[in-house]
Parts: C-alpha cells; structure tokens; sequence
C-alpha cells in the first residue's frame, strides 16, 4: 500500500460575472481549472494529514520521553501548561482531517456509487473525533467543519458524552454498512479499499471505546465490547492501521526529534521496564550515543546494560542532582535516546490501530468476562504481534519467535490472574509507544503502568498527572459563548480536569 502518497489538493477561484454578451461566460471559463474534486482525493488526504502527537507531548506525561531543557519547550516534563503543544491536536484536526473527512460525507451521503467511500470516511471521522474528545473533553462535533457547507463559523461544542455514544452509533452503522461488492477506494491509503479490513479496523476501533467505558461502566463497556467482538476485529499485523513515509514524505514525529538530538532522551521508567524485564525490543527502541548532539552520525550503543533512562523531575540544571547522576556527554547527558537507526528514522511508520492492541484490550476484556476467551491466549498474541511489528521499522529489527517465548516463560512476563491489569496495561503502553494519544487515554483509563508522579518544583498541576488538554486561547476571544458553555459544562479548563471517562 502506498501510504507515504502525499496528495496535492487544487481549489479554483470561480469568478461570476454578469453580462449580455454572448457566449462571453464560455470564453472566459479556463476548461483546465478544478471546479470540484473527488471525494476520494480528499479522503486520502484525510487519512495522511490526522494528527500524529509529537513525543514531547503525551509520551512525555506517560513518562516514555523527556526532554529535560527549559525555555520555550517547557511543558509536560515540568507538569506546566504551554499551549504550543496543547493546541497541536485541536489546530491540526479542524482545518485539516476533520475538515476534509465532513465535506466527503456531505458529498457522499446518499450517494449508491460511493457507499463504500462514504462509511470509510465515518470510521475515520470517529477515530479523530475519539482523540479530540479524549484530548479536550466537550468539542465542537455536529457543528465542526461546516463553515464551508452551512456557514457555522462558531460552532457549538458537543457534550463528550454525547459524542462517544453517537461515535458508538456511527462506527456500528458505518462498519456493518460496508459492502465489498460495491464501490472500491482505490485511493485509501491504508488499506486500499479493501473491504474486510476496514471492517476490521471499523470493529477494533469500536472495541477500543468499549474499552474506554471499563471505569465508568462495565455494564456499557461489555455491551460495546460484545458487539465489536462478534463483528470481527484485527486478526493480524495485516490488518495494522498505518502510515509508510520515505525520505521524500519523512515522518514528522522523528523528524522532530532528529533536529535537536541532545535535547530527547528516554525515560527512566519507560528504559527500566523493558531493561529489567529482558525485552527484545528494547535495542531497537533505545541507543546510547557519545555524544548525543551527533547522534545521526554516530553508531548507536544498544547494549542492554548500558541503557539508562533519564530520572522523572529534573531539568537541565539540576540534573547532576539527581541520585547516580550519569554526567555529560559532549552536547547532552550519558542516557538513553531514541534508536535512530530503527525507532527514530524518518522512514519509520506511524501507527494508529494495531493489531497487536487489539489483543491486549481483548485480553483484558476477557479477564473482565466481557467477552469468551482466554485472557492469556490474548496477551500472549498481543505481546508477539508487537514485537513482529518491529520488522516494518528496519530489516534488521525481526525479533525470533524463541526470543518472543523467551520473553513470555520469563516469570515477571508470564500471564497471571493476579497481575492481569497490570501486566496487560504495561505491555499496552510499551505496545503503543510512538502512538502518544492512545498510550496517554489508556493510562489515565486502567491507572497502569503504576508511575510514580512528576514532582518537579512549581508544577502547575494539583493532581498526580495531567488528565488533558487546555482549549486554545483564542476560543475564549474567538468563540467566547460556546468557549464560556464548554468550560461551565466540564468544570475548569485546565490541566486537571479529568475526561468522562476517566472519572
């Protein structure tokens, strides 16, 4: 599949004019200009351009990464609220995806020849919109990207609880809607229009909202559950819901983190699990370099005893405070950084929904008796499916089914009842590295990995951790009354106020 295809969106200028001249309007319309475009140009761009967060964003709350220098990158690793990054998923989505994805369904709804089309873009629609609201809380939704359609140019925002339960309706309706003998979307970037596999992505997706409900209500979550179950859900790393990039359309997350190297580091928690537990994985996920500031050019250390995570609490200056305080190295600190020979290339994927997930939430929704099953069936199958995901970063990271058993018959590995949740939840948010949104969500929703909290002096936060994102500032200038309603319906607007689900 060629998912790295970028595609380049034309928009005419019509110009109307009035006269009595004959065939004057004939002569002055170019027969070369666009005067509409195909839905599914739009829906390719719909699905290359939704919001990947950048590593010093969610992954840094979940203590994965860290960037331990103050100044204008001053954020999560100081529990401080900077809205350069808490903007980035709201000022990326409604002018880009979520723009694109409802001027298809208004193009499309109704429309036999394109039914495939028009459900494909209602699945992704709710995978947007299920980041936002697990981002915000309460955000426009019945009335966002219709400035263009219906002139709503302050819309409303939606209740979050109102829009997870038409998300719900949205992804049962659209997945079952779709028809493999009716219109293919060749231009679907994912999966080639390939009927089966969006079902499976439709039910894998719904199954992850089910999963959502699990500490809010268990009697809604299993019911979810149960329907995504019986659907179908994700039955390989072939139903993986990803983006390919190459050195033309480079991955901008790591492109990120590639422009500064001396400045990311990998956290101490996140280096300890996987250097403790003997996990393959951890070669390819982290290097040590000499000299961090050339790390591109240097070969990477990816020994596993030489692996250290950067301690939680710290900046650049009171680092050498910290206990077993590393020292310097050239530009940066003696700890571990991105692999960027693997993890960290521009050429690496950028992962959505995976199949490898699916089997850790179905494993715990198996040990909640949601579903039938064998919990550590499930777990097992997870664990494995995310360490052969590792292959489409590199030729070089293919990690042996004896290693992968290794791993599993290691007892601080092993499947138990008495440490599902646990166990379970750890491996998702390993699994979901790179994926800094879900690895985010599920955390705040099982409580696991157990992190201790950030206590950087003056954090802004009076929680443990930060429960979501802030609105941008200019929708309280902009769109002031429905800013003022959203704010009175979620309680505060700021760090600590928790999503619907997370309650």
């Amino acid at each position: 599949m060629k998912n790295y295809i970028k595609v380049i969106l034309s928009a005419a200028c019509l110009c109307s004019v009035v006269g009595c001249d004959k065939g004057f309007k004939e002569l002055n319309v170019n027969p070369n200009n666009t005067t509409s475009l195909d839905p599914t140009f739009l829906f390719s761009n719909a699905e290359v351009l939704t919001y990947s967060s950048l590593m010093e964003t969610e992954a840094t709350v979940v203590q994965q990464f860290i960037d331990p220098f103050g100044g204008v990158t001053s954020a999560f690793n100081f529990n401080v609220l900077n809205q350069t990054y808490t903007v980035l998923r709201w000022n990326n989505a409604y002018p880009n995806s979520i723009k694109l994805l409802e001027h298809i369904l208004s193009e499309t709804k109704g429309d036999a020849s394109r039914s495939n089309l028009y459900n494909e873009a209602r699945i992704w629609r709710a995978y947007n919109y299920m980041m936002l609201v697990d981002t915000y809380g309460d955000v426009p939704y019945s009335q966002a990207g219709q400035a263009y359609l219906s002139s709503a140019f302050l819309p409303k925002y939606d209740k979050q609880q109102d829009i997870y339960a038409d998300l719900v309706n949205e992804l049962t309706t659209a997945t079952a809607a779709l028809d493999a003998a009716k219109d293919v979307v060749k231009g679907d970037v994912f999966f080639a229009g390939n009927i089966p596999q969006w079902k499976r992505l439709g039910y894998s997706l719904l199954l992850r909202i089910g999963m959502r409900y699990s500490k809010l209500d268990g009697g809604k979550a299993k019911t979810i559950v149960q329907a995504a179950f019986t659907g179908g859900v994700m039955q390989s790393n072939a139903d993986n819901c990803y983006l390919k990039y190459n050195n033309a359309y480079p991955n901008l997350v790591t492109q990120q983190i590639q422009q500064l190297t001396n400045t990311y580091y990998l956290a101490e928690p996140f280096i300890t699990q996987l250097k403790s537990t003997g996990d393959p994985r951890l070669k390819y996920i982290s290097a040590m370099y000499a000299d961090p500031g050339k790390a591109l050019s240097l070969a990477p250390d990816t020994a596993s005893a030489n692996q250290f995570g950067l301690p939680i609490g710290y900046d650049s200056g009171t680092l050498p405070t910290a206990p077993g305080f590393r020292g310097a190295s050239g530009s940066g600190f003696k700890y571990s950084q991105v692999n960027y020979s693997v993890f960290g290339k521009v050429t690496a994927p950028q992962y959505f929904i995976t199949y490898a997930q699916t089997q850790l939430l179905l494993a715990e929704a198996a040990f909640r008796g949601y579903i039938t099953g064998t919990a550590s069936t499930y777990y097992n199958n997870g664990v494995k499916a995310a360490m052969d995901q590792f292959a489409s970063y590199d030729a070089v990271a293919v990690i042996s089914s004896d290693a992968e058993n290794a791993y599993l018959n290691n007892p601080v590995n092993a499947y138990s009842d008495a440490n599902a949740l646990k166990q379970i939840n750890t491996q998702y948010w390993i699994t979901s590295f790179g994926n800094g949104a879900e690895s985010w969500a599920n955390f705040r929703r099982s409580g696991f990995p157990a992190l201790s909290p950030n206590t950087y002096p003056g954090k802004q936060i009076k929680g443990s951790f930060v429960r979501r994102y802030t609105y941008p500032q200019t929708e309280s200038s902009i769109n002031a009354d429905n800013y003022r309603a959203a704010v009175a319906s979620i309680g505060a607007d700021d760090l600590d106020t928790p999503i619907f689900w997370d309650k």
